[in-house]
């Protein structure tokens, strides 16, 4: 049991808000450490973690695990509140007016009003115009993972090291790595680095599949530059731990997987059902779009006119065209009733790196499911007992085709996906070795006391 003065910074750039993919993963490791009594401080870069108001509540889960900061924004309680830019405030205030005046004042108001209105939405146009302008020119800036941290950043980030004092930083993703020069080099705090994937293996796929090259820095020797700023490597996975030892000889690199308990049943699984869950991300969107263009309409309806799809997260969005029983969900509270329903779960990706966490995730509820091979990255052992995998739409639709339709191999499945959940994926299993390795450091400090 850690005692409850260890306190642990992680940085990121935008909050875990989301219950699925990445932010699943951060969420599971914040409640493994408050467990051992650590005080969290989280610390979001992004200055507009709700874009649509100049307010952002904190979900009641997050707020339980950390204290939350952010960057540009004034914390009242569990609600954030954006101090820039003014004109959000100003356009809401203008129409809290409105709402409150009397009916035959209104129209008085919006003549003098909406010319203001007009002003403050043109102002906005062609600040975003310039923005994408900036963005065409520069193709690296177009996704989060390719900017490094700014120098607003690293200063916003260096204030809170000196208010909260850390004994351990965590940056999340290598991108924000830089950061951690802002510390001290006397060893005192340690330094780690929670890596998700190997960024230049995403961008290699990534621009094999024909997805863009917005991450186009990311090469060998700068990510390995980057790693090298850090003590301590956290890799989702067995394959990336070997990939980062390379990269970064000097550095203690620790496979640290999500984990997973597994799930009971709300509803009984609807004949010919099947599930992807997803959020709105590259790889997402091309594995999806990939399998409704080639197996699921040209294959799984014409063999099986009967199978259902429901899609679940934001990926929904991004998805063009009308598919025959495909129901888009988009964000789901609660996909326990989803996952119970399912009887098939299906990882068609076809770029990325890391570990899927939806494949984690589908056979902690006991789901069998079907994937490519970037989809069972670092995950191979269970290939054969609890996924099948294929790769060409034909091989795919085969083996929707079976399991759909050979219960006794799906239950079969469905039995050593829990097994394996159970047996590896505990969440003691999974972060006691970080949790062992923080120990050690302090340890050490004491040790040099």
């Amino acid at each position: 049991m850690i005692h409850n003065s260890i306190k642990i910074q992680i940085i990121s750039r935008k909050l875990p808000i989301n219950q699925i993919g990445c932010d699943a993963y951060v969420l599971d490791f914040l409640s493994y450490l408050r467990q051992f009594g650590c005080e969290v401080e989280y610390v979001s870069l992004d200055p507009s973690p709700n874009t649509k108001f100049p307010w952002c509540v904190i979900p009641p889960t997050l707020n339980a695990l950390a204290n939350i900061q952010v960057r540009n924004n004034l914390r009242v309680d569990s609600v954030l509140f954006r101090f820039k830019p003014l004109s959000n405030w100003l356009t809401i205030l203008l129409r809290l007016i409105y709402y409150l005046l009397p009916q035959h004042l209104r129209t008085v108001y919006l003549s003098h009003i909406t010319q203001q209105l007009k002003n403050i939405a043109y102002l906005k146009l062609t600040t975003k115009k310039r923005h994408e302008k900036q963005v065409t020119t520069n193709t690296s800036v177009q996704d989060l993972r390719a900017i490094l941290a700014t120098p607003e950043e690293i200063a916003f980030a260096k204030t809170l090291f000196h208010k909260f004092k850390p004994d351990i930083v965590i940056v999340n993703y290598a991108y924000l790595a830089n950061i951690l020069d802002a510390l001290p080099n006397n060893g005192t705090v340690l330094k780690v680095i929670l890596t998700h994937d190997v960024c230049h293996q995403r961008t290699a796929h990534l621009r094999k599949i024909g997805a863009g090259s917005y991450e186009t820095d990311w090469t060998w020797e700068n990510e390995s530059k980057m790693l090298c700023k850090a003590q301590v490597l956290l890799a989702i996975q067995q394959e990336d731990a070997k990939v980062f030892k390379e990269m970064a000889p000097k550095c203690e690199v620790i496979c640290m997987p999500i984990s997973a308990v597994c799930h009971s049943h709300t509803v009984k699984p609807v004949p010919g059902r099947c599930l992807f869950v997803g959020s709105g991300t590259n790889h997402n969107y091309y594995g999806l779009q990939w399998f409704l263009d080639n197996v699921w309409s040209r294959l799984i309806i014409q063999q099986s006119p009967g199978c259902s799809l429901h899609v679940c997260g934001s990926v929904c969005d991004w998805i063009k065209g009308d598919f025959p029983n495909v129901h888009f969900l988009g964000r789901v509270d609660d996909l326990q009733p989803e996952y119970s329903a399912a009887q098939v779960c299906l990882i068609p990706l076809l770029a990325g790196s890391g570990l899927k966490i939806k494949l984690v995730e589908a056979m902690s509820y006991g789901r069998a499911c079907v994937s490519t091979s970037v989809g069972v990255q670092g995950l191979c052992e269970i290939v054969g007992s609890a996924v099948l995998v294929a790769d060409t739409a034909e091989d795919f639709a085969a083996a929707i085709y079976t399991l759909l339709n050979n219960s006794e191999k799906r239950q079969w499945m469905e039995a050593q996906a829990h097994k394996y959940v159970t047996e590896k994926l505990s969440p003691k299993a999974v972060y006691q070795p970080f949790v062992d390795r923080i120990e050690q450091h302090l340890q050490r400090l004491a040790n040099r006391l």
